[in-house]
């Protein structure tokens, strides 16, 4: 991601960063890339099972992984010079709580970046992730996730706009300019087929028949739709934030 790569450029050494509902690790790997230097990248999540996942992919000793909760980050104030959450915001039951820690444990002048896919617009192939993405949402939350749909540009803005911290830059990547230059109809095909496939597994484990049997509907519409559109990646949104000045936190409310 050469545009974060760029923000970043100027940042000091000897950075810590955290990477919270880090999943497999992916922007783990963006801020390798990104940061001009960093002594530890923490990789913090609720399922322990995908940690495990993660840790096989890094054998680099300076990134570690641990298992904890964002509403509840068990790190001290000021402690972390980047925070990064990408595409984990619509998954907190407790938005708010995760982004006050976020603010309580960030270091002065420290950099948060947000990354999250948009449900605004989009191409009609970048739209047939975000029905796909919609229709995973439900299912999920059906069976007891948080999973909400996906924010709008303005919504995520105005996330930002609502914390203690300065906004220094905004861009957007994957869009469908960008995967026109690479569009493979058969790529999208396997991809439709593979994403079907599972959503078809997940609706057949509800017990309830008469909802089962709506989700089914939906799933065979979206199958007629989509396999005659095709499918891009929807776009993504990375807005990149800078602490201000110390904020006032006290032990009591969540600093070790």
């Amino acid at each position: 991601m050469d545009k974060l790569k760029e923000i970043l450029s100027g940042e000091p050494k000897d950075l810590r960063a955290l990477d919270i509902g880090t999943g497999v690790g992916n922007f783990i790997e963006v801020l390798q890339d990104s940061l001009p230097g960093y002594i530890s990248i923490i990789g913090v999540d609720t399922s322990k099972e995908i940690l495990n996942i993660a840790a096989e992919r890094f054998k680099d000793g300076r990134i570690k992984f641990m298992h904890m909760d964002g509403e509840n980050l068990e790190l001290e104030n000021n402690s972390i010079d980047v925070i990064a959450i990408s595409n984990t915001l619509h998954h907190l039951p407790n938005r708010e709580k995760v982004l006050s820690e976020i603010e309580r444990v960030l270091k002065p002048k420290g950099i948060f970046i947000i990354n999250e896919m948009i449900s605004d617009n989009q191409s009609e192939k970048q739209l047939s992730h975000v029905k796909i993405h919609h229709l995973q949402g439900e299912l999920d939350t059906l069976f007891g996730m948080c999973h909400d749909r996906t924010f709008t540009e303005q919504e995520l803005i105005d996330i930002v706009d609502s914390l203690s911290l300065e906004k220094i830059d905004m861009f957007k990547y994957s869009t469908h300019e960008e995967q026109e230059k690479s569009e493979n109809l058969e790529e999208e095909k396997a991809i439709l087929d593979q994403v079907f496939q599972a959503l078809e597994l997940k609706i057949n484990k509800i017990n309830d028949m008469v909802i089962r049997g709506k989700y089914l509907k939906a799933l065979e519409g979206l199958r007629n739709e989509l396999y005659s559109v095709g499918i891009f990646s929807a776009t993504e949104l990375v807005i990149v934030c800078r602490k201000r000045h110390s904020l006032d936190f006290s032990l009591t409310e969540g600093g070790l």
